[in-house]
């Protein structure tokens, strides 16, 4: 990805406004328009980067590979499966000063390839299997039409394999999941993790680093090359 020569500064002048409390949306805006910045690298922006104090706030949530076993974990169907689906067809993907990964897309539910959601689908079945995961918990939205039948396939995946897990379609998968008490949240969505009294793990990360070893781009690195020496 090759990205505007004002880049960089365009990132540093929008941390150090809403870090200053200015209105984000206003200030994407102004810093757009101020840097002539594409779609992709206003996406970046807007998605990527947040306060300090709540980017630091969500890292302590973050669970690693080693905290699954043996857990129930609970997932965000949509954001898990499209964000991989993303990678898979080649879309940008990149790690948020909150140390999510997220992909540039901005889908809102829409499955754009059935193919590749299964794919994204089978490929977390199988990371799941190898970390000895107790149980599987998927929430679907309801709205979307595509739900009732991958519902359906899920559950069925998962009574041939004798699987622990079910998959629900749900009003509001955000709602079930802010308001977990125990287990593992699976989401990308910034207001889930504020909200949920659990820890997060960034499948989607996790799997890809695991099956495809990416570089992904990182907010963080990209505006401090030091960053990993002093973490």
């Amino acid at each position: 990805m090759i990205f505007s020569e004002f880049f960089k500064d365009a990132i540093l002048d929008y941390i150090y406004f809403i870090e200053k409390d200015y209105s984000e949306k206003s200030v994407l805006k102004i810093i757009c328009d101020r840097y002539g910045l594409s779609g992709v690298e206003r996406t970046i922006l807007f998605r990527g980067i947040t306060k300090k104090y709540i980017a630091n706030k969500r890292k302590q949530k973050i669970a690693n590979i080693n905290d699954l076993k043996n857990q129930t974990i609970f997932i965000d169907g949509y954001n898990v499966l499209i964000t991989i689906a993303s990678y898979l067809e080649g879309n940008f993907t990149f790690v948020g000063n909150d140390g999510v990964l997220r992909d540039v897309c901005e889908s809102h539910g829409i499955i754009r390839n059935e193919d590749l959601l299964l794919k994204a689908l089978f490929l977390i079945f199988d990371y799941l299997d190898k970390n000895k995961i107790k149980e599987t918990y998927i929430y679907l939205d309801k709205p979307v039409s595509f739900s009732g039948i991958l519902s359906q396939r899920i559950n069925k995946y998962f009574n041939e394999e004798k699987i622990n897990g079910f998959c629900e379609t749900v009003h509001s998968p955000d709602y079930n999941l802010k308001n977990l008490t125990d287990g593992i949240c699976s989401t990308s969505d910034s207001t889930i993790i504020d909200k949920t009294n659990t820890k997060i793990f960034d499948i989607p990360k996790n799997l890809l680093e695991f099956y495809y070893s990416p570089q992904f781009f990182s907010i963080e690195r990209f505006i401090n090359p030091n960053f990993d020496l002093i973490k």
